[in-house]
């Protein structure tokens, strides 16, 4: 009887020791497929990022930037809401958050008591059209004859050096979809 105990206890413990070899299997081959999967994304990420094309100009940026700022504040197709903003240096002071929109366009302006910048907004509609003829509709060919930058990607960034200042120019088919605007804001 005691040698059977013995054997049965022994077999007990071959069975337990197999079933945990194969867990650290499993779970082995389960690290195996998400390192392949980690590689595939790094793969899409890349290909994402071959995909935009940044076009460095400061003083280009700076000139679009003025131009937007100038012809919205200027033009009378867009509709004012204004909000009250508290500065973030001066707890005491409060500035105002202006949005102007027309349709499908919206852009966004900080204004202080001496001053005002706009510091966003996305860009739709043909009808808004600054810098000679930069507009929604336009082809490849007339950016890049703004730019005198030879356009490969279907999505373009105009920026400064410190990209305080972003132009995000989004085409398809070869035609201007939509700008993107994202400037410095403190």
């Amino acid at each position: 009887m005691r040698e059977h105990l013995l054997t049965s206890i022994l077999i007990l413990i071959l069975l337990v020791s197999c079933k945990q070899t194969e867990t650290k299997k499993t779970e082995i081959v389960e690290q195996n497929a998400t390192t392949e999967l980690k590689t595939e994304m790094e793969i899409k990420v890349e290909e994402n990022i071959a995909e935009e094309q940044f076009v460095e100009n400061d003083s280009l940026a700076f000139a679009f930037e003025s131009e937007l700022e100038d012809y919205a504040l200027k033009s009378s197709l867009f509709k004012i809401e204004l909000k009250p903003y508290q500065n973030h240096h001066d707890k005491s002071v409060i500035d105002t958050m202006k949005t102007l929109t027309f349709d499908k366009t919206k852009l966004e302006f900080y204004k202080a008591k001496n001053w005002e910048s706009i510091i966003g907004g996305i860009i739709k509609n043909p009808e808004i059209k600054f810098v000679d003829s930069l507009n929604i509709g336009i082809n490849k060919r007339t950016l890049e004859n703004i730019l005198k930058t030879k356009i490969e990607s279907d999505k373009v960034t105009l920026g400064n050096l410190e990209q305080t200042s972003l132009f995000f120019f989004q085409f398809e088919n070869g035609i201007l979809e939509s700008i993107k605007y994202e400037g410095y804001f403190d």
